[in-house]
């Protein structure tokens, strides 16, 4: 700049400090920022400032400020071009400014860092009217994009009501827009735990090198175990308002939704509330199908064993996860009555564990009475489950029991052939006697007719001839 023109633009400031509150009737100035590629810290932004004025106005010089430090003072000539410096030696080389035509001059700024953010202002100063100014102002702020977060969790199997402890760091971002946010899942399925049952605490971490536009978070959790919610996994997301995650209901692609999935955590048990059911529930005879079931509660999963008090019968019996079953055919009163225990055990973290169920079996003895109801026997029909989780399908079929009825049949036919016997010879005897009344009252009425009615004497007539 020509010593000239120093003293053109010092000669307009200080017409500007004098007239400061005078109004100015056209000139309109604005001022915004745009973003090639977002505002995000190592890309660039672009100050725009435009200014318009009326045929009588004419601007002198363009003062392009950062929170009042003056970064660039540029002069505008009457031949509509500008000469602009730098308002000060160590301004960055990423600043710089273009002429972009009449009333349109930008500050571009490369490679953004926290440090750039601040109020930029243009500032327009008239030479004609000597001195007025006006100035419009616009804010820069920067987007710190946030980072996947790093896990630690050291535990693989824990006991039920003891607390799993872990926690995530992470960049959140630019301050006051990110936060973490902790999700649990069992069995991969989200459930919400009780407020009494999780604790969440965070802190900030500061590492060497970070600036005051970005913001490192460590969060922790504990979180109490239950049975009800096996196989757990818990998720943390950065949740980013700069940088809304693709979802935030499973993390299946950390890079994208700033997320961290721990591995399942298994919750281990003693064996427990043990439960037992007869099928059928109905009284039991001789000769029935029936089967005992047992069930219970724990993790690792249950060695389970049958006995009988009396030991007299060999006993068999298949499992199937927390479920054991044992057929009883062919139901005997001599050696199947009695008690039969059923006995769960496991082992958790070395120590074992073991609970016991008795069911007591009576069984009748199945009638020999002459009755006309068929007694039934329960037939079972057991069908194999394909997988260790899945459960046997059973059905119960009621059958005659023919053997036991076939006496009772015949004596029954025994029985109905003699009272139709007896009955017929009855129904003859009452026919003839019937009859024989019938011939006796027959020739009774007769003899009573001739005795009322006698028959007439034979009379003679003769006839005298003369």
């Amino acid at each position: 700049m020509t010593s000239g023109s120093r003293s053109r633009s010092l000669f307009l400031l200080l017409q500007a400090f004098m007239n400061i509150l005078y109004d100015v009737s056209a000139l309109e100035v604005k001022s915004s920022f745009t973003y090639p590629s977002d505002n995000i810290k190592g890309r660039s932004a672009i100050l725009n400032c435009a200014w318009t004025t009326s045929g009588s106005e004419e601007a002198g010089v363009v003062n392009i400020k950062k929170n009042d430090t003056n970064y660039f003072t540029c002069t505008v000539y009457r031949t509509n071009s500008y000469s602009c410096l730098k308002g000060f030696p160590t301004l960055p080389d990423k600043f710089t400014t273009t002429a972009n035509g009449v009333g349109n001059i930008s500050m571009n700024i490369g490679n953004l860092e926290c440090l750039d953010e601040g109020t930029y202002s243009c500032q327009v100063i008239l030479f004609q009217p000597t001195g007025l100014v006006q100035q419009g102002d616009t804010v820069l702020r920067i987007k710190i994009p946030p980072s996947s977060p790093a896990l630690i969790i050291v535990q693989t199997e824990i006991v039920e009501n003891s607390n799993i402890n872990v926690s995530c760091t992470a960049t959140l971002g630019y301050p006051n827009v990110g936060q973490i946010v902790w999700k649990t899942y069992h069995n991969g399925i989200q459930f919400t735990p009780s407020p009494d049952d999780i604790t969440i605490s965070s802190t900030n971490v500061v590492l060497p090198g970070d600036d005051k536009c970005t913001v490192r978070n460590r969060s922790s959790v504990l979180l109490k175990t239950s049975r009800n919610n096996p196989n757990i996994s818990l998720a943390c997301f950065v949740i980013n308002l700069d940088f809304p995650p693709s979802s935030q209901d499973v993390c299946t692609n950390p890079t994208t939704q700033w997320c961290s999935l721990t591995n399942t955590v298994n919750i281990v048990y003693p064996v427990s509330n043990i439960q037992s059911t007869i099928v059928p529930s109905t009284a039991l005879y001789e000769g029935d199908d029936i089967f005992l079931r047992c069930s219970v509660e724990g993790n690792p999963l249950p060695t389970f064993t049958w006995t009988k008090v009396d030991g007299n019968r060999t006993l068999t019996s298949d499992t199937y996860g927390l479920v054991s079953y044992m057929i009883l055919t062919k139901l005997n009163q001599t050696t199947d009555p009695g008690d039969y225990i059923c006995t769960a055990s496991n082992v958790v973290k070395g120590v074992p564990y073991k609970i016991s169920r008795t069911i007591t079996l009576i069984i009748n003895k199945a009638t020999t009475t002459i009755s006309s109801t068929t007694k039934t026997t329960n037939i079972l029909t057991w069908t194999i489950p394909t997988t260790e989780t899945e459960l046997p399908t059973i059905s119960i079929e009621d059958v005659a029991d023919t053997n036991s009825n076939t006496g009772s049949m015949i004596a029954m036919g025994v029985i109905l052939s003699a009272i139709i016997i007896v009955q017929f010879i009855i129904i003859i005897f009452l026919l003839l006697k019937r009859q024989g009344n019938h011939l006796t009252e027959n020739k009774s009425n007769k003899i009573e007719q001739k005795k009322q009615n006698p028959p007439e004497r034979e009379s003679h007539h003769y006839d005298y001839i003369d």
